[in-house]
This record gives C-alpha cells, sequence and structure tokens, in this order.
C-alpha cells in the first residue's frame, strides 16, 4: 500500500492487493487477492473487486448511480475476478429499482473511458473498447464485444457472441451470436469469429441452424412477429436451445 492511499480501517483488503498512490478505499469496500489499483482510482462503499483484477489510473469504482431516484439507498457494485478496467472507466453502483446491484462478472475488459451505469449486467469475457457508454439496466452477455464510443441506450440487450460496431447508437436488442451495424442500427451477420473461438460449444450443425434462423427473421421481407413464433414451435430446436440459453428464454422483441 502506497503510504499516500486512503483505505478506510474497515474497507476488507486482501493482503496481496497493492493499493497505487492516491487511492481512496472507502469504508464497506472488498479488495479480493491480487487485486492491483494503480493511481487515482476511488472505489466506493458496496463495491468488491475478485482475484486478479487490474484497475487503471483514474477509474472510479462504485459512485452513485445518476439517477433522479436515488435516494441514498445502500446498494452495490461486484467486479468479477481477472478483470482489467483501464483508465478513468466509471462503474455506477445499483438501484433499488433495478435489483441493487451493479454486476461485472469475470474476465471482463473495459477499455479507457467507458461508463458502465446503474444495474447494468456484463457477461463473462465481454469486451467494451474505449469510450463506450452503457445506459442503465443494459445487459451485455458473455464474450459480447462493444466497438469504441458506441453508446447503448438504457434497458437495451447485447447477447452472448455478439459483435457491435464503433461509433454506433444502440437502441434496440442485438440478439447473441449477431453482429450490428449501421445507423439506424441493422442486423448484418453471424458472428461467426465469436463462435469459431468457441467450437466446442458451436459445432457447425448449430452454426448452420443459427444461420437459417437468422436469414428468416432479418433476410425474408416477413413480418418478425410471425417467423418468431414460428421459430418458437421449431422446426430449428437448437436455435431456441440457444436462445433458452444465452438470452433468458425470450426471442428477440419484435
Amino acid at each position: 500500500m502506497h503510504p499516500s492511499a486512503f483505505v478506510h480501517p474497515s474497507a476488507q483488503v486482501h493482503e496481496t492487493a497493492i493499493i497505487g498512490p492516491w487511492c481512496v478505499v472507502d469504508e464497506g469496500a472488498t479488495i479480493g487477492e491480487n487485486v492491483v489499483l494503480e493511481t487515482r482510482v476511488h472505489v466506493y462503499g458496496g463495491v468488491s473487486i475478485g482475484a486478479n483484477t487490474h484497475v487503471y489510473d483514474g477509474a472510479v469504482l462504485g459512485a452513485p448511480p445518476q439517477d433522479l431516484k436515488y435516494a441514498g439507498e445502500p446498494t452495490r457494485l461486484e467486479v468479477g475476478a481477472d478483470c482489467i478496467i483501464r483508465e478513468y472507466c466509471t462503474l455506477n453502483r445499483g438501484t433499488v429499482q433495478g435489483g441493487g446491484i451493479t454486476k461485472i462478472a469475470d474476465k471482463v475488459l473495459v477499455m479507457a473511458y467507458s461508463h458502465v451505469a446503474h444495474d447494468c449486467e456484463i457477461g463473462e469475457g465481454a469486451v467494451l473498447a474505449n469510450g463506450c457508454q452503457l445506459g442503465g439496466h443494459v445487459r451485455i452477455g458473455a464474450y459480447a464485444t462493444i466497438g469504441g464510443t458506441t453508446a447503448i441506450q438504457q434497458r437495451n440487450q447485447v447477447g452472448a457472441y455478439a459483435f457491435v460496431g464503433g461509433t454506433l447508437k444502440v437502441d434496440r436488442d442485438v440478439p447473441p451470436a449477431s453482429k450490428a451495424f449501421g445507423n439506424p442500427l441493422k442486423w448484418g451477420a453471424l458472428n461467426l469469429h465469436a463462435l469459431r473461438l468457441h467450437e466446442a460449444d458451436f459445432p457447425q450443425e448449430r452454426i448452420d441452424a443459427l444461420s437459417r434462423a437468422y436469414r428468416a427473421l432479418y433476410r425474408s421481407g416477413r413480418p418478425t412477429s410471425e417467423v418468431i413464433e414460428e421459430l418458437k414451435k421449431g422446426p430449428e430446436p437448437l436455435f431456441q436451445a440457444f436462445f433458452d440459453e444465452h438470452w433468458g428464454g425470450t426471442l428477440i422483441r419484435p
């Protein structure tokens, strides 16, 4: 612990953690094994940081949510293990109305100057490139990638294994394993790069089923709601199973 750092006596800091110059760790914070806080990092109360996570200069973790309904209630921010939080990122804790917690899973990379608002949930292995801006209640699935300076409007979802291009406005859900591009945002293709990186979970049969289903949704010219009802009933059970696993069982909202 650097002598210029301030760590509240009641904060739980593992003996192997490194607390750099001018860092502030407030009462009620929990810092796990081998965590590194570089310089001028502020960790508020109600924040837990998992083992081996590295937080770079100027990041602010667990500040009060920027929500006018917030009235000082005790809420939380949980950051998982093996995460990287780069320079000047801001991750707010949750609100009572949103469940009380903002949650960052293991192995997440949040690049410099990004903002994660209250009650967001970011899945394992997800990547937010530089300057991403997430509104409240946004959900990012496992191994999804969000391009630089992209803004995601509150309450929207980006599914697991999806890719969203840079400098975009996300004002609708992005289904799992998709590529999303353009303004307004549109479905582009399957994100084959992510699926092939996880080939044990995505044999070619499953990829083909996903491709057929998405083409029916986005290339057939038929009403989305009509195609969704067909997909719920078959004939692509692998597609439904994928959504059950990665989308809470809910197919794409029209």
